[in-house]
């Protein structure tokens, strides 16, 4: 069993490095002189306020969770639709497929290297998205009791 003390201890510690790494991210994006860079930088600023937001709920969450429970187990208790929500999921999932197809063009419309890098961020974001949509569905409704 892991001890729950210890993780929240190292990730309360790695909330202030993504807010400290977002701070440095601000300044090097001034120090840099082409577009794709900044651009570039300005991802990762995001990417470390994302994760830190993150692990701020996972934090929020644990305190809720019993130690017998994982996140996938702990009910919160709402009224929820669940097949409207499902469907919700699924449709969403959609979407991104729509998206990703979308983007993947304009990544093939381009010859610029620094936009065609951005693109493919983004597509592998998109991606990474609906992935985590399948998540939700089969953990969420597939395996319900």
């Amino acid at each position: 069993m892991e001890n729950r003390e210890e993780l929240v201890r190292l990730m309360e510690k790695q909330v202030e490095i993504e807010k400290d790494q977002v701070t440095r991210l601000v300044e090097l994006q001034k120090r840099v002189h082409t577009a794709a860079a900044q651009i570039l930088l300005y991802e990762m600023e995001l990417d470390s306020q994302k994760h830190a937001s993150i692990l701020s709920a996972i934090l929020k969450a644990l305190k809720g969770v019993p130690l017998s429970k994982t996140l996938w187990d702990y009910r919160i208790d709402s009224y929820v639709e669940e097949e409207v929500a499902k469907k919700e999921l699924q449709n969403h999932m959609k979407m991104e497929t729509d998206i990703l197809d979308h983007i993947e063009k304009e990544a093939e419309q381009t010859a610029d290297h620094g936009l065609k890098l951005l693109l493919q961020n983004i597509s592998e974001d998109e991606k990474k998205h609906h992935k985590i949509l399948q998540t939700i569905v089969q953990y969420s409704y597939e395996f319900m009791p």
